[in-house]
């Protein structure tokens, strides 16, 4: 009898314990988050990053209008090939980049106790937010994903202007995140990074290394000479592969390159190597050539390179199969693609042009031979110095004649893996001293609905934004110059 009577006790003060937990603490599914955490947000961000930089920034638009590629056989000719935009072609790109991207990593720069977090989210908040400057102008930046009550329900955010506010809120955002970094503490971010995997001195590279691609991209326009000379010499940047920040794809089901994965749920990758960009190969005995683009294996062309004038591809028998042209290798198109977002032979470009505006403390000709060299050795080519000492970059004895060897070996290095940054830098280069592209390599489309030697400098505001955002600016024109344009 005494037995049951502590066990009836024990029941009962082990019920008067479990009265006080409320429902709610009870109730709680121990397999799942109640909220998100550092890492599950800045896994979700960067994921989407990939999707932004190899499919909506690379693929398409940004593919044909730097002139790697051309329209190819089996579908009538895009609206793209012709210049013909609308403002729904660019919802994707604006949708993701804020609602999803940007909106995880400013929860982080927000609420983070982590160091190490913040400076990774305020390098690629920059990184998008710069993007969205280059393709669009002015922009929501200010008042940008600011839609809970605690940062002011701004619902319609105004846009500011990417000269006077964004571009300089960029260097202080990465001025931030360097300061971040530098307090940040070793193994504190992990997997759930899969950029870096949580190194802090790749992020630190990193972030010095947008700092001077924001410096440089207003060079014609508004010149940041002692800024940039003191970046080079007090910073540390991406200088080989190993520091290359890319997010990786291992090609199985469901983690495909995008852009590999976008083209295959439709007809493929159809596009055919353009002539503007073979030509200019050609012309320099540049061996590239053979990587970025695959060869003729049928008709008349079998054995060698074959592509076509930009646009020109109702001129081509409609019954003729893709094997008779050149097309995208598997270096610029597979399934295992990393999707890029900085090589280091980018930024040697940009500290050799760095060095040949501003007098920095690197060499232009070394940077310049070493951006050319990563890039041969990227690309599993041979021999680069024998090109390298063909181009005679010692002999550019001016400022224009080094920027234009400059701009074209950038251009043809950013093929296959940064065919957007491809495009903006051919809009940088083609400046008023020397119109590189507009009037030398670039070639008109016979259907273009552009003025013969005209191209496009700007998307269209998206579609989606116009539409539920009545601060939203007026619509542009695709020839219309992004600030630093000239």
């Amino acid at each position: 009898m005494k037995k049951i009577i502590n066990i009836c006790l024990i029941l009962l003060l082990t019920l008067s314990f479990s009265c006080t937990d409320s429902l709610e603490e009870v109730n709680i599914d121990p397999n799942t988050f109640p909220s998100a955490g550092d890492p599950q947000v800045l896994s979700a961000a960067i994921a989407y990053m990939g999707y932004i930089v190899d499919q909506d920034l690379n693929y398409e638009e940004s593919m044909l209008w730097s002139q790697y590629y051309t329209w190819g056989i089996g579908v009538s000719i895009g609206n793209e090939e012709r210049y013909v935009s609308a403002g729904g072609d660019f919802n994707g790109y604006w949708q993701r980049a804020y609602a999803n991207c940007l909106t995880d990593l400013n929860y982080i720069t927000k609420n983070s106790s982590s160091a190490a977090y913040r400076g990774i989210a305020n390098v690629l908040k920059a990184y998008l937010f710069q993007g969205l400057v280059d393709h669009f102008g002015d922009i929501p930046f200010t008042e940008a994903i600011s839609g809970a009550i605690e940062d002011g329900s701004i619902l319609t955010p105004n846009s500011d202007s990417a000269e006077a506010v964004i571009y300089p809120g960029l260097v202080s955002m990465l001025d931030e995140a360097l300061s971040d970094l530098a307090l940040a503490e070793d193994d504190t971010v992990g997997e759930d990074d899969f950029i870096y995997q949580g190194d802090i001195v790749k992020w630190t590279k990193f972030a010095n290394s947008l700092k001077l691609r924001v410096l440089m991209r207003t060079s014609e326009t508004n010149a940041q000479g002692s800024a940039v000379q003191a970046l080079i010499s007090n910073g540390t940047f991406i200088e080989t592969v190993e520091d290359m920040p890319f997010i990786p794809f291992s090609g199985s089901t469901g983690d495909q390159n995008p852009m590999f994965a976008r083209a295959e749920f439709g007809v493929g990758m159809f596009y055919f190597a353009s002539n503007a960009s073979l030509n200019l190969l050609e012309s320099l005995n540049d061996p590239r050539a053979e990587v970025l683009y695959t060869k003729a294996t049928t008709g008349t062309f079998a054995g060698n390179l074959r592509g076509i004038d930009q646009g020109t591809i109702d001129d081509e028998p409609f019954t003729a199969p893709a094997s008779d042209y050149s097309m995208a290798s598997e270096y610029a198109y597979s399934a295992t693609n990393p999707a890029i977002l900085m090589s280091p032979w980018e930024i040697w470009f940009l500290r050799a042009e760095a060095d040949a505006r501003y007098n920095t403390s690197d060499d232009a000709e070394t940077a310049f031979t070493t951006a050319i060299e990563l890039n041969f050795n990227y690309m599993e080519v041979d021999d680069a110095a024998t090109y390298i000492s063909s181009l005679n970059f010692a002999g550019a004895t001016t400022l224009d004649d080094k920027l234009d060897l400059i701009g074209i070996q950038k251009w043809i290095s950013l093929n296959g893996t940064q065919e957007d940054e491809g495009w903006i830098e051919t809009r940088r280069f083609d400046r008023p001293a020397s119109r590189i592209f507009t009037d030398g390599i670039f070639q008109t489309p016979p259907l273009s609905v552009l003025p013969s030697g005209s191209f496009p400098s700007a998307w269209l505001y998206p579609e989606s934004e116009r539409s539920l955002n009545p601060n939203a600016l007026p619509q542009r024109q695709i020839t219309d110059a992004i600030f630093w344009d000239n």
